[in-house]
């Protein structure tokens, strides 16, 4: 059952397992689920939509959620996501680690990788989610952010935690669609930023960690350069180009997408910067390594859902 709340928002409800399994599924991505006590479950989930950014609040009885494995390896459409605990508590496992959520704590969790929620209760969550393709976090990035507790006497969390409250409130304003585009893309990167706070200092997962952060770090300072590419890193950090595609094809990435998609994310802030409101959209993509005029507006496009433009309108 859907109805529309007071903040233009959905609510839909479920009353049976099938039921809420079957809501849970279409609202966020598949999950197996598992009562604590009663076989049946009724629950809701209200829900919002500010860009690419889905907020919802989810409350139901005792339970665990669980993907799988095989749930992970199939799915296409995979988010990036946040779980506040408002009330209740939950215990997040993820990427070998598990944290324990509540009293308005929250958490990073990522649906490509198998992941299990466990609330005790009487809860309610708030979830935050992000389509993983918009935006430029690399997967080895996230991975290491996973199932650690962000607490509101953080000094971090203290700034990000009322911000996420506000955004599922039944009185969250209104915005236009390139506002809501941008405070989307901006809240993924504070609570991109809490998490790794929240990250103790430890040895790389990897022998080349370090080699590939200055990797990242040399692509990052010279988004600017049209000519920066395989060749032009290899020949700076002294290795050889096959080694550089091999470091990026084991983190699933192609070193021509991530770079693209750094300068696309690149240009929407220049867009949306009162410095940058006199510089022509052309040479705001020049600036950032777009040579081709076309097809950089296509590409922000295809990306941000709408052309570089009337981004730029809604947004100064």
């Amino acid at each position: 059952m859907a109805t529309a709340g007071p903040d233009r928002a959905m609510v839909e409800t479920a009353r049976s397992l099938s039921g809420w399994s079957d809501l849970i599924r279409e609202r966020f991505v598949p999950l197996d689920i598992t009562p604590h006590g009663a076989p049946d479950l009724r629950g809701a989930v209200r829900y919002r939509h500010l860009g690419r950014l889905q907020v919802a609040a989810v409350r139901s009885a005792p339970q665990t959620f669980r993907r799988t494995r095989s749930q992970a390896a199939v799915a296409d459409d995979d988010l990036l996501a946040i779980g506040v605990i408002a009330d209740g508590t939950g215990c997040l496992e993820q990427d070998g680690r598990s944290c324990v959520v509540s009293g308005g704590e929250f958490a990073l969790y990522d649906t490509s990788r198998p992941f299990s929620w466990s609330l005790d209760g009487t809860w309610d969550m708030r979830v935050y989610t992000w389509p993983r393709t918009s935006l430029p976090f690399l997967d080895e990035e996230i991975e290491r952010l996973t199932a650690r507790t962000v607490t509101r006497d953080s000094a971090i969390g203290a700034l990000v935690t009322p911000m996420l409250h506000q955004l599922s409130d039944v009185d969250a304003p209104d915005l236009s669609p390139v506002g809501a585009a941008r405070l989307s893309g901006e809240v993924a990167e504070l609570a991109v930023i809490a998490a790794s706070e929240h990250v103790p200092p430890g040895r790389a997962v990897h022998p080349d960690d370090d080699l590939f952060a200055r990797i990242q770090e040399f692509v990052r300072d010279n988004l600017n350069d049209p000519l920066l590419g395989a060749e032009s890193i290899a020949r700076e950090l002294f290795v050889s180009t096959r080694t550089l595609h091999r470091m990026f094809a084991r983190r699933d990435l192609t070193l021509a997408n991530w770079i693209k998609e750094l300068r696309l994310d690149a240009c929407r802030r220049a867009l949306c910067s009162h410095r940058w409101e006199h510089v022509p959209i052309g040479q705001i993509a020049a600036r950032h390594g777009f040579t081709n005029a076309s097809f950089f507006s296509r590409e922000f496009t295809a990306r941000f859902g709408t052309s570089p433009r009337r981004y730029r309108q809604g947004a100064i």
